[in-house]
C-alpha cells in the first residue's frame, strides 16, 4: 500500500533540514521524536508521498545519508540513526549504558527465591496438585493402562481433545485399514502388501 511518506523539519534560521523522518498519517504533525516538532507548520515538508513502506524506508536512509547526522560529525541532522526499519546505527553514550545495566540489576538479578517457591519449582509441571502417600511414591507407581491396548476410536478421540479438530484419516482400498494420511500413504495404497501380493 503506498500510503508512507518522508518528511523534513526545517530550521528558522536558513531553511536546511535538521531531522528527517519516515510516516503515515499524521505523524510528522503529531508523532513522537527525539526532536522538537517545528510550531511553523510551513517548517515541515513533506519530501515525498503515496510511498510503500520499503520505498519509503529506502529514501530516509538514503536522505539522511546526504545530509549527514550531527552526532557522527557527518552532517547537519539530528537523527539519532542511519533511518529504516529500527534503531540501526543508534549510538548508545557509556554513560546510558551503565544506567541500563543499574537497572537491570536493581529488577532481575541477585533476586531471593523463598523456600515455597523452590518447593513449587522442583515439582514438574504435570504433577501439579497430585497428593501421594509417603508409602506409594511417584515413582514406583504403575499407569492403570499399562499393557492395555488402545483402540483407534480411543486414539481418535485423544487427537480430538487434544488438537481441537479431528485429525484427518483415509482409508485403504486394498486392506480397508483406517489411519492417518501420512502413514497411510506411505504404506498403503499402491504399496499395501495386499496390492502387491495381487500382481
Amino acid at each position: 500500500m503506498s500510503i508512507y511518506y518522508v518528511y523534513a523539519y526545517l530550521r528558522k534560521s536558513n531553511n536546511t533540514p535538521y531531522y528527517i523522518g519516515k510516516g503515515k498519517d499524521d505523524r510528522a504533525y503529531k508523532g513522537k521524536h527525539s526532536v522538537s516538532i517545528p510550531k511553523d507548520i510551513t517548517k515541515i515538508v513533506i519530501l515525498e508521498s503515496n510511498l510503500s513502506e520499503i520505498g519509503a524506508l529506502a529514501l530516509e536512509r538514503r536522505m539522511i545519508r546526504w545530509y549527514g547526522r550531527k552526532d557522527l560529525g557527518t552532517g547537519i541532522l539530528y537523527n539519532k540513526t542511519d533511518g529504516g526499519e529500527g534503531t540501526s546505527g543508534i549510538i548508545v553514550s557509556a554513560e546510558t549504558r551503565k544506567k541500563h545495566s543499574e537497572n537491570m540489576k536493581g529488577k532481575f538479578l541477585g533476586r531471593r527465591i523463598s523456600e515455597e517457591t523452590k518447593k513449587k519449582m522442583s515439582r514438574p509441571a504435570w504433577n501439579k496438585g497430585l497428593k501421594l502417600d509417603k508409602e506409594s511414591p511417584l515413582k514406583g507407581r504403575v499407569s492403570p493402562l499399562k499393557g492395555k491396548p488402545i483402540t483407534q476410536l480411543h486414539r481418535n478421540n485423544l487427537s480430538i481433545s487434544l488438537t481441537g479438530h479431528k485429525k484427518a484419516t483415509v482409508s485403504c482400498p486394498y486392506c480397508s485399514l483406517v489411519g492417518g494420511r501420512g502413514n497411510m500413504f506411505r504404506y498403503h495404497f499402491e504399496k499395501c502388501k495386499l496390492f502387491i501380493s495381487d500382481n
